[in-house]
């Protein structure tokens, strides 16, 4: 897996929920578990349940209806690797 590396800071930053910044990960957000969502970007336990809670997702609009999900989080998201249904929409 290749890291990305934008030039700015914070990008390699431990995050206080998930990965780092800007690290490359497929994950469907259908079907994924409680525990692989927390452990994306800046979601954690309480957006991870707010996801399921929500399900299915048949669009990235849908997504951003999610309290706690606003367009700047779900751009991480999606350039990050995460998918809707399979699919990169």
């Amino acid at each position: 897996m290749a890291k990305s590396n934008h030039q700015h800071p914070g990008q390699d930053e431990p995050r206080s929920y998930g990965r780092t910044h800007h690290e490359r990960f497929e994950i469907d957000l259908n079907t994924a578990s409680e525990e692989e969502l927390a452990q994306l970007p800046m979601v954690g336990p309480e957006r991870a349940r707010r996801l399921i809670e929500h399900r299915p997702f048949n669009s990235w609009e849908d997504v951003e209806r999610v309290p706690g999900f606003d367009k700047g989080m779900i751009d991480d998201l999606r350039s990050g690797g995460a998918q809707i249904g399979g699919s990169r929409h």
